[in-house]
């Protein structure tokens, strides 16, 4: 049962994780994307509203005003990008931590069925195409499953009995016919010999 399972499964069910994993993380990563676009517009808004930023941007960080409000501006500036790094961080790590309940949401998305009893697939499984010979499915004809069986134990039989040792071989050919007596021979006291012997 195990390795019918796995034959049938293993593949189904790793093409099945590869297809969950690749859209959990498309879905992770493109809500982390939108987050950071979010507090990147944020950003650009707050450091626009800062007082004198316009003038310190276009004199590339060193405008002709008071150092005074250069110092505060830039205090400003360095404060509202931790804040924006503070923000991603804490950003990735909730997404992070929603990527098993995603990982659940996709699983669900994943139909498994299996065909209804009365499917001709079900009904008439294909087993001969499977590489022997099973009639026994279809109505009237009979089942010829182990048949190749006893074809081989018939082939077995006859040739067993060719596999006999030489000697059990000669004993089993026909005998010889008897020899014919070889004619008597005239002995002293005895008359001719009958002329059956003589032709």
């Amino acid at each position: 049962m195990n390795q019918a399972e796995a034959r049938a499964m293993d593949d189904k069910l790793a093409l099945i994780r590869d297809w969950v994993i690749n859209n959990a993380r498309q879905h992770i990563q493109l809500a982390f994307r939108r987050l950071v676009t979010f507090r990147q517009t944020a950003q650009t808004a707050y450091l626009n509203s800062l007082p004198n930023y316009e003038i310190y941007m276009r004199f590339s960080g060193a405008p002709p005003i008071h150092p005074v409000y250069i110092q505060q501006l830039q205090s400003q500036i360095a404060e509202a990008h931790a804040d924006f790094k503070r923000g991603i961080d804490l950003d990735w790590k909730a997404s992070v931590l929603r990527y098993p309940e995603v990982l659940d949401y996709f699983y669900s998305l994943v139909e498994l069925r299996p065909p209804s009893d009365d499917d001709a697939r079900v009904v008439q499984p294909p087993f001969a195409a499977a590489g022997y010979e099973d009639r026994g499915y279809m109505v009237g004809e009979p089942s010829m499953v182990g048949s190749e069986k006893i074809r081989r134990k018939k082939r077995r039989d006859s040739a067993g009995a060719m596999a006999y040792p030489p000697g059990r071989v000669m004993m089993m050919r026909p005998l010889p016919p008897p020899q014919v007596p070889s004619p008597p021979t005239q002995q002293p006291g005895f008359g001719r010999i009958p002329g059956a012997y003589y032709g």
